[in-house]
């Protein structure tokens, strides 16, 4: 039986996590489920450590390359990431390994099958050194969209888009002119590919810039409601794990 920490600040995503590795080994035992560094740091000084840890490399609080300066962590580890494949290589020694997003379950498995043969065998004393081979640079983010428009191709540039929204399978921005045209990008890819100083994602459906949020009510159980500029016809509900990462984001100087 494999016991395996997820670390992942996106709820939605720890549980498809979560559902891929029960469905590929139900015996696999997941000990918890925490979504920033702090919470990482005081479980896993308190706690016997895992088999396995799957980590999100990006948390709300920072990189959870952190953990490994505050806790001398004694599990296999599986970084999850959207950062790209050549810049991960040096994660290959020791032990380490990575999924890049979105999450595959045939390359998930052969992580799996991986880390069960080193089970026991965790060594991550050189993880310094591999840290300092990986440029992280500042990420260089969309500035721009194409996008189809009956018979020709418009350029709108990210800065007067509003928002971006999914429904029916189908990705969408709305410009602050309140002209809204189809994309193909997935509200996933967008996350990485936006910067995260103008635009938040707010629910599974909606993606919003800091410039479209009109007003925000209070609503129940800790949730909070956005008013969008332009309108838009759904109610857009922010759940309390968002809610105060929106405050947050909204609230800050960058």
């Amino acid at each position: 039986m494999l016991s395996v920490l997820i670390i992942e600040d996106e709820i939605p995503n720890a549980l498809r996590l979560k559902e891929m590795l029960i469905k590929l080994d139900n015996t696999i035992q997941i000990t918890g489920q925490l979504h920033t560094i702090r919470a990482s740091i005081q479980w896993l000084s308190e706690n016997e450590h895992p088999d396995l840890i799957c980590m999100d490399i990006r948390l709300t609080d920072g990189l959870s390359f952190e953990l490994f300066n505050q806790v001398k962590i004694q599990s296999q580890v599986i970084f999850i990431t959207a950062y790209d494949e050549y810049a991960l290589r040096a994660f290959e020694v020791n032990g380490i390994d990575y999924l890049l997003k979105p999450l595959e379950a045939a390359k998930l498995e052969n992580s799996i099958r991986k880390v069960k043969n080193m089970l026991g065998k965790a060594d991550h004393s050189g993880m310094p050194e591999i840290l300092q081979k990986i440029e992280i640079r500042d990420h260089v983010y969309r500035s721009r969209f194409l996008v189809a428009y009956r018979d020709m191709f418009v350029p709108v540039v990210t800065t007067d888009i509003a928002y971006f929204s999914s429904e029916n399978k189908k990705n969408y921005l709305t410009t602050h002119q309140g002209q809204r045209y189809m994309i193909e990008q997935t509200l996933e890819e967008l996350e990485h590919e936006l910067n995260p100083q103008d635009f938040f994602r707010v629910s599974r459906q909606y993606i919003v810039s800091v410039r479209s949020i009109h007003k925000i009510y209070q609503s129940f159980n800790g949730k909070l409601k956005i008013e969008l500029v332009p309108a838009n016809e759904d109610s857009i509900l922010v759940s309390r794990d968002k809610s105060a990462s929106l405050k947050k984001w909204l609230n800050s100087s960058f």
